[in-house]
């Protein structure tokens, strides 16, 4: 009998030396890449999920085209002068009113130039009059203004850094859009799925990202609706403008509709309208800002047959852990684990290994 190759003996044989390196070598690559990737997740996500939920335009888009490419750019221009564009003007023009009201309180003076343009009930003017003379209001405005101007530069320059998120996220849509065939092909070469489940997976996803898009549109259309109600009932001026700029904020789920109604309830009681103003505080914080936390999961988990608790955790789950992309993470997530439990179920059915149901299906396949 031939002898044994030595390096063919033990669990440290050359060749699982060998194969341990590489998976080694292979998972650092990958945390690299996953750290590279990391602060363009948010852009990424958003991406995705514009890609998939104009998806059936898009590909009408392609048919009338016949180009990849002049229907990829087309895309790219609806999507950034419908959305990306307003959505960065609002958030431009909120931040710069924030910071020029920081730096009015930072210089200081500006309670008499504001006491002569506001007029105040007597009542609250009394009481203004009251603390300016004994608590020395003035000074402590503008030591407020000096601390709030600290955090001034980190809030522009948050802001600078959503408008860039934005950027990138139409620079990849508009190769989600072109190349989407390609990296399809590509992402099915890489998964260890049968045809078979691979598009049972693909279709949980594309119906989990569907589910959430409609679901955010639905919810911000709904607390933009009762905001602009209570805007109409209580006489705002341009209440349908605020309304839009509530359905805009409500998409985002680091601002929430308290960016609008809540400077809306100041300028009431600045103009006297203090019952108004406490009218559209309880209005905002017990329905306006409390309905997505009750319909969103209902929505999302309805249309992905889930119930709404597991749905709810995953939403609140995946923002806290990625951010305001947890979102759209969080969710698909969820799906994707539920299904490859069912693939798991699916190859186990009968008895079998999951090793020889998965060789069976790949055999008929092949």
């Amino acid at each position: 009998m031939p002898q044994a190759n030595a390096n063919d003996q033990g669990w440290f044989s050359r060749e699982r030396v060998l194969l341990l390196a590489l998976g080694l070598a292979t998972l650092l690559a990958l945390y690299v890449c996953y750290l590279i990737v990391l602060p363009f997740i948010p852009a990424v996500a958003i991406a995705v999920a514009a890609a998939v939920a104009t998806r059936r335009p898009q590909a009408w888009l392609h048919r009338r085209l016949r180009s990849n490419t002049a229907a990829a750019a087309i895309g790219v221009v609806l999507v950034a002068g419908l959305i990306v564009v307003p959505l960065s003007l609002l958030i431009t023009y909120l931040v710069r009113q924030i910071v020029a009201s920081i730096h009015g309180l930072q210089a200081g003076g500006g309670l008499p130039e504001w006491r002569s343009i506001v007029h105040l009930p007597p009542l609250m003017g009394r009481w203004l009059d009251w603390a300016q003379a004994n608590l020395d209001l003035e000074t402590q405005l503008t030591a407020i203004g000096k601390s709030l101007a600290g955090q001034a530069g980190n809030l522009l320059a948050g802001s600078v850094i959503l408008v860039t998120q934005l950027v990138i996220m139409l620079f990849v849509l508009f190769f989600l859009y072109r190349d989407r065939d390609l990296a399809l092909h590509a992402l099915r070469h890489l998964v260890p799925l049968s045809d078979e489940e691979a598009r049972h997976m693909g279709t949980r996803i594309e119906d989990t990202i569907l589910a959430i898009v409609n679901g955010s549109l639905t919810v911000a259309f709904v607390q933009a609706l009762l905001a602009g109600a209570m805007y109409t009932v209580l006489g705002v001026p341009a209440s349908a403008i605020w309304a839009c700029a509530t359905f805009i904020v409500a998409l985002i789920p680091m601002f929430g509709t308290f960016m609008v109604w809540g400077p809306v309830a100041v300028f009431l009681v600045l103009t006297g309208s203090w019952v108004k103003a406490v009218i559209l505080v309880a209005w905002g914080g017990l329905a306006v800002s409390t309905i997505d936390n009750l319909l969103y999961p209902y929505l999302v988990g309805g249309r992905l047959r889930l119930h709404t608790i597991p749905t709810f955790f995953a939403i609140l789950g995946g923002i806290q852990l990625f951010g305001p992309s947890g979102l759209i993470l969080g969710p698909v997530a969820l799906a994707v684990t539920i299904g490859l439990l069912d693939v798991w179920s699916s190859r186990t059915t009968g008895g079998q290994t999951a090793e020889q149901t998965g060789s069976a299906t790949r055999l008929v396949n092949e």
